[in-house]
């Protein structure tokens, strides 16, 4: 039996013949944003509502991180003691931050 990663090949470094699902997402999703800027839109207010919403899904990209950090990450590299709180701490201020430009921006 093969792997997953044998039976789907997802790399640019891959022929598209060994990579048909890949390069078909990939040029899809080149369409899509090309379609996207001939439509006329208005690029600004995207990148800045895209922006919004990476400030918004920061605190769970960052707790996410921190989680694996103190318990994924073999033990003599895990996040322990006073540094592991010096990091939580950092990234709860980094994600409140991100949650208050996320909330100006929608807002106002």
């Amino acid at each position: 039996m093969t792997g997953y990663a044998e039976t789907y090949r997802r790399s640019l470094a891959d022929h598209p013949r060994e990579a048909p699902w890949f390069y078909g997402l990939f040029s899809a999703c080149l369409v899509v944003g090309g379609v996207l800027v001939a439509s006329g839109t208005n690029l600004v207010a995207l990148s800045v509502g895209i922006q919004v919403l990476n400030a918004a899904l920061l605190p769970i990209v960052l707790g996410f991180l921190f989680a694996l950090a103190t318990t994924a990450l073999p033990e003599p590299y895990r996040l322990k003691g006073t540094y592991a709180g010096m990091v939580g701490g950092v990234m709860l201020i980094t994600a409140g931050f991100g949650v208050y430009a996320a909330v100006a921006g929608i807002l106002g």
